[in-house]
């Protein structure tokens, strides 16, 4: 009896611990990795804004996130009012601050300031009627300020303030620069005073009504706040910023930000969200990034159209087969993943201009003889199921290049799989377009070598549905906006000429020269993958739990259901309704029926709802005949013993038994559970990233499928270990009653 009540212990406190990295992922996360929570006030652009996302942006964002790079640290953004920020971060609710603040003799006697990153003047913002022309003209005048800033501080008339004396001189406050802006559009100040580069955009964005006089006699300097005595942050801010500055990233984000377009806010939001699908399993154009989610080159430029002409972007990743179905049915607004632009696709969605022009490679192993694609002629060939690869190396009447029937063309749900394949030796070849292949050979590059085959020239297209004319407009209107600005370039230059790459090439190409734990840590610490595998670990379970409850639910109202036959001995209306429900749900695969509640039922929107959905209904129909063979194995005089003893049917079945029927079901309950657990592991397939699709990733970014596969398989395994001693358990108490 101790035994068993120690080891139920020991089982509650491991679900318990399970059930903390599901419910409380930020706990383990600020345990796994160093997280820095960066206050800002994300008013005041370019410096700071709100983004198209919802979330904080703009130039001290940026920083902030490149200086984390270099150090190996994580930001966390918390945005609040510009005059609770020193606060917050004395209190220790913050880390750090980046919001455009000017260092003084009065804040620093409260924080800590890092190395100046940032030269500004304050400027004055007037009417173009206005005769205001210098600081000192605004005295006894309505200044409006935002508060708490600099700008506040140079107008408050005071003993130490030698151009604003006058008493009558009146500050007006404001949370935000863009109420100052307005209540001047308005008439209610008489100027606002505020640092130089917000004021600039706010006169570009009112050139017909507004002016601006810049002030020199007020440069002042931008610095990163830390808590008082807070060295090593402090020391990691500023080694990090020295950093960004030599390697020149700093240098690019003040052209992006401030030099260039994206020192503008984004065009007016029209409130318009767009669902964007796209297969993030094809670098540099789309992959999944640190942060496990969708990114790339593609990513990079529908946000940018996004932010042109004022709409939202929702990125769905999903197989790339399955892309142009959802967008035909509406499940979709846009497709962009690396699309070329076919006659066949032409049939069933519209394409915008072309983005990008691309041509097919061919990857071999280095000591291969293949020049050509027509060499490929009888060979095994892997290509991505769907692209213009698969369309190239299928023989047929159109096939004037590869004419060999007896040529095998293995199809791929990723390029990764079958460069994989290529190395292990499953197939001969891999023909894929030219910068994901460049991708796959740099990595690789001890082993594989490339051809381009300048015959399948082909042009990159984003797709819409077929007769969205609006959506196409919109798309092509913000694709010219961002080629004219330049910004196209940068992201050209950034994710295919520069440095945005998905994993390290120098370590991929040595990793396979590692020791066991030096290639442990490449694949799992260096490559963030045991975060991917935390948060997916968390979404399996989540899933399953919930699935799992709504199965024994649906499962208990079914055979009841079921059940009504042999109360009447013959067929009801509800038994018929239960026998189709389990004859359906029995007899079609599990994953068309997710494939339904995802794509048809919720039209490729609300993934994990859909999946709960699916695995629950699936399961009800598998629990119920459980539940109703456990109480068919009640012997029959236990029901007439309860209606001799006065019971009602459902009084005798509620309290003698079902508790008997629960007993003999217990076994094949908790065998549904484990088979319902091991079964998510295919939502995959439907844009959720969970435990197998965790590691699948993983295997996309370092090429290397035994420790990830061997992870999964590792944690699945102690998951069922962990479910089935409970099992056990819970068994042995129920037979206690058995031995009375």
């Amino acid at each position: 009896m101790k035994k068993s009540v120690k080891r139920l212990l020991a089982m509650c406190l491991a679900c318990l611990l399970v059930a903390g990295g599901v419910f409380f992922p930020s706990a383990s996360k600020a345990q796994a990795a160093d997280v820095l929570t960066v206050g800002t006030n994300a008013e005041f652009p370019p410096f700071e804004y709100i983004g198209n996302d919802g979330q904080p942006d703009g130039f001290d964002m940026a920083v902030i996130k490149a200086i984390g790079k270099e150090e190996g640290f994580e930001v966390k953004v918390s945005n609040m009012e510009f005059k609770s920020l020193i606060a917050s971060l004395s209190t220790g609710s913050l880390d750090a601050v980046i919001a455009g603040m000017t260092v003084t003799d009065e804040r620093k006697q409260s924080v800590d300031f890092s190395d100046s990153y940032y030269t500004a003047t304050q400027c004055i913002i007037v009417k173009k009627d206005s005769d205001v022309t210098k600081l000192a003209d605004l005295n006894g005048k309505k200044i409006a300020v935002q508060e708490g800033t600099t700008g506040d501080l140079l107008c408050t008339p005071g003993a130490d303030n030698e151009v604003i004396t006058d008493s009558k001189t009146e500050i007006q406050r404001f949370k935000k620069g863009t109420d100052a802006v307005v209540a001047l559009n308005n008439g209610g100040v008489d100027a606002v005073v505020i640092d130089q580069n917000p004021a600039e955009n706010f006169v570009s964005k009112n050139p017909d009504t507004l002016k601006l006089m810049q002030d020199d006699t007020s440069t002042e300097q931008y610095a990163i706040a830390v808590q008082k005595g807070d060295t090593e942050t402090l020391n990691k801010i500023n080694d990090g910023l020295k950093k960004i500055k030599e390697n020149g990233t700093f240098d690019k984000l003040v052209a992006q930000y401030i030099g260039g377009s994206s020192s503008e806010e984004p065009a007016a939001d029209t409130g318009k969200t767009l669902t964007v699908g796209t297969n993030a399993e094809f670098p540099p154009f789309e992959y999944i990034g640190n942060d496990g989610q969708p990114d790339g080159f593609d990513m990079a430029v529908i946000k940018a159209i996004g932010k042109a002409e004022g709409f939202n972007v929702k990125i769905t990743n999903m197989e790339f087969k399955s892309l142009v179905a959802s967008l035909s049915t509406g499940s979709l607004d846009a497709v962009i993943a690396g699309m070329t632009d076919t006659p066949d696709r032409r049939q069933s969605v519209d394409f915008s201009d072309s983005y990008y022009t691309a041509t097919q490679c061919i990857v071999v192993k280095k000591d291969s003889d293949v020049t050509k694609l027509a060499d490929l002629n009888g060979k095994k060939i892997g290509v991505q199921e769907g692209t213009t690869g698969d369309l190239l190396c299928t023989p047929g009447d159109d096939n004037d290049v590869i004419t060999d029937s007896k040529t095998d063309v293995q199809r791929f749900k990723k390029g990764t799989d079958a460069v994989v394949a290529l190395k292990n030796g499953g197939v001969d070849a891999v023909v894929i377009d030219q910068n994901p292949a460049q991708n796959f050979v740099a990595n690789n590059k001890d082993t594989l070598k490339m051809m381009k085959d300048d015959t399948s020239t082909e042009q990159y297209a984003i797709a819409v549905k077929k007769g969205d004319t609006e959506t196409l407009q919109m798309i092509n209107d913000g694709l010219k906006k961002i080629k004219e600005d330049g910004t196209f370039d940068k992201l050209v230059e950034q994710y295919i000429n520069g440095s945005a790459a998905t994993v390290d090439t120098e370590e991929q190409d040595t990793s396979a020269n590692k020791g066991f734990l030096e290639n442990l840590k490449y694949v799992f610490v260096d490559t963030n993958g045991y975060m991917l595998m935390i948060k997916g670990l968390g979404v399996t379970i989540g899933i399953s739990i919930c699935a799992g409850i709504l199965g024994i639910v649906l499962g208990f109202v079914i055979a009841l259901m079921k059940l009504t036959e042999v109360r009447r001995k013959k067929k009801t209306v509800w038994s018929r309704i239960a026998g189709v429900y389990i004859d359906i749900l029995r007899g079609t695969p599990s994953m068309v029926q997710l494939l339904i509640m995802f794509m048809v039922i919720f039209r490729s929107r609300y993934a994990v709802v859909a999946a709960i959905l699916a695995f629950g209904i699936n399961s009800g129909a598998y629990v119920a005949e459980n539940i109703r063979a456990g109480i068919l194995a009640v012997d029959n005089g236990q029901m007439e013993g309860g209606r001799s003893l006065g019971f009602t049917y459902g009084e005798t079945m509620r309290y003698i038994i079902l508790p008997q029927a629960i007993k003999n079901v217990i076994p094949a309950l908790g065998n549904e559970m484990i088979t319902l657990v091991k079964e998510t592991s295919i939502v995959g397939y439907v844009a959720i990233v969970d435990l197998t699709k965790a590691g699948d990733f993983i295997v996309s970014r370092t090429y290397q499928a035994f420790l990830p596969l061997i992870a999964v398989a590792i944690i699945y395994y102690i998951l069922v270990k962990l479910m089935t001693f409970g099992l056990a358990a819970i068994e042995r108490r129920l037979r206690q009653s058995d031995n009375r």
